[in-house]
């Protein structure tokens, strides 16, 4: 089969995810606008495979044997990777999916626009901030969207209202669908520099407490109700765990690193012990935050008992 050349074959996912991790994906499509993205959905129809969004690879756990079917990975290069402020008002800003919520910010600083300095130090792409939702458990990315363009994954396009969406921790009802481009707004406006010093001092907070220069998915579990995960796992001891070429991060019990050649298994077995330690201790069962990509044997022991 001739594929259009955004189209390719056989990529390890190990190099387009934060993790480090993961076979190959059987395809990977890297649309640059909205009729390649059409041409790449229809190819995985044909094909019969599942599609999904990959973004930034900010918070996946590929399997050792990759992905089956169909990654997208939407090309900053194109219409997806634009980012302008509103020509009327400067809290108002048009931005495609594949724009590095990095880049956002460092945007957004420069032009004195604040109220989204919380989010630094998160890595990711804007589609995929979105439909976590990324944030902390109080505030998150949804709060600043007054419109986004969505693709179904069957192909079909619509413009969907901020207000008519709902966001929670870690959750949105974009799930299931791939953002392509928002329009955002922000509270308020501040002096450049004030902007930059809110920035970094997040950036600061989050270097002491978490690995931000290691290869990890982010936190492994989400916070269960009135409580810290991180704070159950530390708890129980998990920070001494290891597995293979993975490891429980010293500065941060909800975080698995990569500490060199780390495999999918290492990090699901791993996975598996910490939120065992934090039942036996605490009573919690956890819940997996990552998202598991390809079929890896050890992912199904990890999820055991999660709805």
């Amino acid at each position: 089969m001739k594929l259009p050349p955004f189209i390719r074959e056989n990529v390890p996912l190990a190099g387009l995810t934060t993790f480090s991790i993961g076979g190959p994906v059987r395809w990977l499509a890297e649309p640059a606008n909205r009729e390649e993205l059409r041409i790449a959905l229809a190819l995985a129809g044909e094909l019969g495979v599942e599609a999904r969004p990959l973004g930034g690879g900010s918070n996946i756990l590929a399997a050792d044997a990759g992905f089956a079917g169909m990654a997208i990975r939407l090309s900053p290069e194109g219409e997806f990777g634009t980012l302008h402020p509103d020509p009327v008002s400067s809290l108002r800003w048009r931005a495609g999916a594949a724009v590095g919520l990095p880049a956002l910010l460092l945007a957004l600083a420069d032009r004195g626009v604040a109220g989204a300095e919380f989010l630094a130090g998160i890595p990711g792409r804007l589609g995929g901030a979105a439909i976590m939702n990324a944030g902390g458990r109080d505030r998150g990315f949804g709060q600043f969207i007054a419109e986004v363009e969505v693709f179904s994954l069957a192909g079909g396009e619509q413009v969907l209202k901020g207000a008519d969406l709902s966001f929670g921790y870690r959750r949105s009802s974009l799930a299931g669908g791939m953002a392509i481009g928002f329009v955002l707004v922000f509270p308020a406006a501040d002096a450049p520099g004030a902007v930059r010093a809110r920035m970094r001092d997040f950036l600061e907070r989050k270097g002491r407490t978490q690995p931000l220069g290691q290869p990890s998915a982010g936190c492994v579990f989400r916070n269960p109700p009135g409580a810290s995960a991180g704070a159950l796992l530390d708890r129980a001891g998990c920070k001494k765990f290891r597995e293979g070429g993975a490891g429980v991060s010293g500065r941060h019990a909800n975080f698995i690193v990569n500490l060199g050649g780390a495999a999918a298994r290492d990090a699901a077995v791993l996975a598996r012990r910490m939120r065992l330690a934090a039942a036996a201790d605490s009573g919690v069962w956890l819940e997996p935050e990552i998202v598991l990509w390809g079929d890896e044997p050890a992912f199904s022991f990890l999820t055991e008992g999660v709805a």
